[in-house]
């Protein structure tokens, strides 16, 4: 009898001292393979700035001063809304564009292009003449590094003044792509974005976006390569998936829970927002 037992127990020993791991390809099958989907009917994750301090909040909470990855595709994008911040809640906008040129709808659109909008000049945002009405903004839908399902970034007016980096960075993101090989594809620019806080001589301060290119990923590199093919495929999938919601989430989503930064001075308004 006891030496059943010890063939049992050397048995044991064995199965739980074989620690061989299963290999990736066998895990992915595992689990229906490695692709993924963007979801359609739901907001993508948000990653926001926190204007009392220079730092974003990521969507799983964390507070980081600075953060990198790709940017999958950009837009500007316009909102207005009728209830001024701290007179009650606001959303969604009374009128909406989800490429800064014309509306796309709302409670009570606007008929006339955004560029002619008597909302969208300076002197329209309240009594004080400071600013404009309608929120001028750029969306940024980022693939920040370890993540594998883009975050959609809100860049606020102050970010977008010609003496800052972001706009100076898009306009010549075309450029660096053509120059590696890519054509004017941007996504395979590898990009950081930290902040710093800008005060005015008014008492205004906002934190403003840095962003900085790290580096352009290398066609000849076959770990670069894995990478370019992640991107594509995102890419490929956000364009067929997602791109047609941001006109549904422009439209409908509230007021971000800050007073707006576009209450700037004329005197220190940014120079070059889009329309």
């Amino acid at each position: 009898m006891a030496k059943k037992n010890e063939k049992q127990e050397t048995a044991v020993a064995k199965v739980d001292t074989n620690t061989d791991l299963v290999a990736p390809n066998e895990v992915d099958a595992m689990f229906g393979g490695a692709g993924y989907q963007i979801p359609i009917d739901a907001p993508l994750p948000q990653i926001k700035i926190v204007r009392e301090s220079p730092v974003y909040e990521l969507p799983d909470g964390n507070l980081v001063k600075e953060f990198a990855g790709h940017i999958i595709f950009w837009c500007n994008a316009n909102q207005y809304y009728a209830t001024a911040f701290g007179e009650g809640e606001q959303g969604p906008p009374n009128c909406a564009s989800s490429d800064g040129i014309t509306p796309d709808g709302g409670t009570s659109p606007f008929t006339a292009p955004c560029r002619d909008c008597p909302m969208n000049v300076y002197g329209s945002a309240g009594e004080d003449g400071k600013g404009k009405a309608c929120q001028n903004t750029i969306r940024l839908y980022i693939l920040a590094d370890g993540e594998i399902i883009p975050c959609v970034l809100r860049a606020p007016p102050s970010s977008l003044g010609s003496k800052e980096s972001l706009l100076k960075w898009l306009t010549n993101a075309a450029n660096v792509a053509f120059k590696a090989g890519f054509g004017t594809k941007f996504q395979p620019i590898k990009v950081k974005f930290a902040l710093h806080k800008k005060e005015f001589s008014s008492g205004f301060s906002a934190s403003v976006i840095d962003i900085s290119t790290v580096r352009v990923l290398d066609k000849t590199s076959l770990e670069d390569m894995t990478t370019l093919k992640n991107l594509a495929t995102l890419y490929d999938r956000f364009m067929t998936s997602y791109k047609t919601r941001i006109k549904v989430d422009v439209g409908t989503e509230k007021s971000p829970n800050e007073a707006p930064d576009d209450g700037l001075p004329a005197e220190e308004k940014p120079d070059g927002i889009p329309f």
